[in-house]
């Protein structure tokens, strides 16, 4: 028995492995000018192109540009906080959206050139009822902006400067906090 719980661990590690190694392979990662804190967290500016879950080019600049702020909220398929706190990130798209503020998803398994869980990507989409943004992991995303767990967010201003600190874990309260307090500045 114990045997079979240390194989089920080791399976369920190796499998947590290949989903976050598996950020893609033919998008462009932006310039490096992202750096890992001290305590783990990506700061500096986010640059990148990839795609939409529909296929239509994404460009960093122009998404942040758009927006007085953007909350960049990161999920995989595989996670189910990810999928259940969907519903509420589309009540304070709703919400912050007049403000100029937008919720963008970044699904990490879901990697340009790999369509192997689009489809899945696009049905938890449409069963969930978000009608904000989700797009494509570029190469180098998992690293470039340290993803330790999912969901995971980072807030980004128009600039596209990485602003306060990523909240781990799914937090909507946290969220509609930080973003608040972005505006209130």
């Amino acid at each position: 028995m114990k045997k079979l719980k240390m194989l089920t661990v080791f399976l369920l590690m190796l499998a947590m492995a290949f989903a976050f190694a598996g950020c893609g392979d033919s998008g462009e990662a932006g310039d490096d000018s992202v750096e890992i804190s001290g305590d783990g967290a990506a700061t500096g500016v986010l640059s990148f192109e990839t795609t939409d879950l529909d296929g239509n080019a994404v460009n960093s600049e122009e998404l942040f540009a758009g927006n007085e702020l953007t909350m960049v909220n990161i999920w995989g398929t595989f996670c189910g906080p990810c999928i259940d706190e969907m519903p509420e990130l589309e009540e304070l798209h709703q919400k912050y959206e007049k403000d100029g503020v937008a919720i963008v998803g970044l699904v990490i398994d879901v990697p340009e050139g790999d369509d192997s869980l689009l489809q899945d990507a696009k049905d938890i989409i449409a069963d969930t009822g978000v009608t904000y943004m989700s797009m494509r992991a570029w190469d180098g995303c998992d690293s470039e902006l340290s993803v330790s767990a999912v969901p995971m967010t980072y807030f980004v201003d128009r600039e596209g400067n990485i602003v306060g600190e990523p909240i781990v874990g799914a937090d909507p309260e946290g969220y509609s906090a930080a973003i608040d307090d972005y505006l209130n500045q």
